[in-house]
């Protein structure tokens, strides 16, 4: 049996000095250490953390640590930065010390995405992805972290942002919620819908009155032609000011554009705002991870000030006088210092050897990648976060004609779940990949290896689990009576196992704008993930898609029934 104090000395395996092995990192987050003379760095493919030396801007060890790293955050007063660990579902402090090894780790619900410390040190929240959950931690008098409580959430959270009461404002990865939070997870969170979606990393205004958010915009209505596309009418690029009262009092400026700055401008697009941070003298610092720059502004409306900064630029630390920034470039394996004022580069720090890719590897590069479309306002991964979904309509060319906009669809299993486009008129994976880049995002016609990659990265994406069984609230015996069900009321007609889907369309008993009513059924696993359900989004959820409408019934089921075919349905 391994003891649990020895588990830090077996699973920090790189020490000072070593040679670095030749592999892909993913860098996604970066903190400074509690001293200031380091810069701690999470590598989310090869679950390391790279420590690099500030003075000499190298990195000096990388210390591998976990499964998949998804997020950093230092904690004040300590002398440990916490790590949030998504594959093996753990929160982990690194001690930045000499040998920067583990101190602790704690166990926090499945699918860790993200990390906030208190202001005084006393706490931090972790949100988890696809259990929908918050972790509240804290640390015994000797410095140990221990789990406290867990909140759930209807949502699955993003980023988070301590507020100046301790209470905390947490984001939706998909689709534009937000959520404010006690300080000690102890009552239901204050959740209030947003317009907008992808919404990253956020910030405190300069008056601690309001929260700075940057994210996405879809338009349903716009035509996706070329036009629209190149000037921005499609997806909107913003940066988002929201007085904290406003999110409190649930205000209409929320769900309406007010308080919207633009970034980018036609010809020179900003796609994929990922972050804001304010630097010295209230200097906006963006980052545009699709078009891979980092951008500036001083009136909080022009963000004219624009510097490339590697592949992917997905998150940054400033130096301790807010002059200059550490970014993460996710898709290069680097880590850039730049100066915000006049913007320049002053280096670029490898992380050490990298490996050759493969098909997967350059499918999600360019999957990320805004460029792809004209002018470069939409990425794949704008309308598909992280593979899924954003939960909005799109009116694309994807089934044959504008004036019916159609919900987008998770692609997260859908390399097994052909043909693919809501009418089933596409046959491969990769001939929907290059018409959606072409007519969807009005990009130029893609290379046959280009959308074989993207497709191939895809298909590498695994079906996202379902709530209960993130949470471990799996009842199987309701499921196995809510299968009986399922098969009994010939919902396996069209969502057959073990796809749930089929490759027919059928005529659903509803039809779109245009009059069609014949579809090709989305696969139901991974469906308790989705907010809004048919091509439409007119159900909220399953128990509407059963009730209401009676989807595929010939007779209404009664409660008993409803209850066990919802439990199986989540369970997916």
């Amino acid at each position: 049996m391994i003891r649990w104090f020895l588990l830090p000395l077996l699973l920090a395996t790189s020490v000072p000095g070593a040679t670095p092995s030749s592999r892909i990192r993913r860098p996604v987050d970066v903190v400074g250490s509690p001293s200031g003379s380091h810069v701690l760095v999470a590598n989310r493919r090869s679950g390391s953390v790279s420590v690099i030396d500030r003075r000499s801007r190298r990195v000096i060890t990388e210390i591998d640590i976990g499964g998949r790293l998804s997020a950093l955050a230092g904690v004040p007063g300590r002398d440990w930065v916490l790590v949030t660990d998504e594959a093996g579902g753990e929160l982990i402090a690194i001690g930045c010390n000499d040998r920067f090894d583990v101190s602790w780790r704690v166990p926090v619900s499945g699918y860790p995405v993200s990390v906030a410390a208190s202001a005084d040190g006393q706490r931090a929240v972790v949100g988890s992805l696809w259990s929908r959950r918050l972790t509240l931690v804290d640390w015994t008098a000797d410095g140990v972290g221990r789990h406290v409580r867990t909140l759930d959430l209807p949502f699955a959270p993003g980023h988070l942002l301590e507020l100046p009461d301790g209470r905390w404002l947490v984001a939706a990865t998909f689709g534009g919620r937000l959520a404010i939070c006690d300080s000690h997870l102890q009552r239901p969170p204050l959740v209030r819908p947003l317009l907008g979606h992808n919404i990253g990393r956020m910030s405190l205004t300069a008056d601690r009155r309001g929260v700075l958010l940057p994210h996405q915009l879809l338009d349903s209505k716009a035509e996706t032609t070329r036009g629209g596309v190149h000037w921005g009418g499609v997806m909107l690029n913003v940066i988002r000011t929201i007085p904290i009262d406003a999110i409190t009092e649930g205000s209409d400026r929320l769900e309406s554009r007010l308080g919207l700055d633009y970034v980018g401008i036609p010809d020179r697009a900003a796609g994929d705002p990922v972050s804001i941070t304010l630097a010295r003298d209230n200097l906006r610092v963006v980052l545009l991870s699709g078009v891979h720059e980092l951008v500036t502004s001083t009136d909080g409306i022009q963000y004219y000030g624009r510097q490339a900064v590697g592949l992917g630029p997905s998150s940054l630390s400033l130096d301790d006088d807010g002059t200059r920034a550490w970014v993460t470039g996710r898709f290069a394996d680097t880590v850039s210092l730049v100066q915000l004022s006049p913007l320049e580069v002053l280096a670029t720090i490898s992380l050490g050897p990298t490996a050759r890719p493969t098909s997967i590897d350059r499918g999600e590069q360019l999957f990320n990648d805004s460029r792809l479309s004209s002018d470069g306002w939409i990425s794949c991964r704008s309308c598909h976060t992280r593979g899924h979904t954003n939960g909005g309509l799109s009116d694309t060319l994807g089934d044959g004609g504008f004036g019916a906009p159609k919900k987008v669809l998770s692609l997260l299993g859908s390399g097994t779940t052909g043909p693919w486009a809501w009418n089933g008129e596409v046959k491969t994976l990769s001939e929907q990949v290059a018409k959606s880049v072409k007519l969807t995002m009005r990009g130029d016609t893609m290379t046959p290896r280009d959308a074989r990659d993207i497709a191939a990265y895809l298909k590498s994406l695994p079906t996202a689990p379902s709530v209960a069984r993130a949470r471990g609230t799996h009842d199987v015996k309701a499921v196995a009576r809510g299968r009986v069900v399922f098969q009994r009321t010939g919902c396996a007609g069209c969502h057959s196992p073990p796809t749930y889907t089929s490759s027919r369309t059928y005529d659903v008993g509803i039809s779109d704008e245009l009059g069609r009513r014949r579809f090709n059924p989305p696969s139901l696993r991974g469906v308790s993930q989705r907010d809004g359900l048919f091509h439409d989004n007119r159900a909220r959820d399953l128990g509407e898609v059963i009730g209401r409408f009676g989807h595929g019934l010939k007779t209404p089921l009664d409660a008993a029934d409803r209850a066990v075919l919802l439990q199986f349905l989540e369970s997916l």
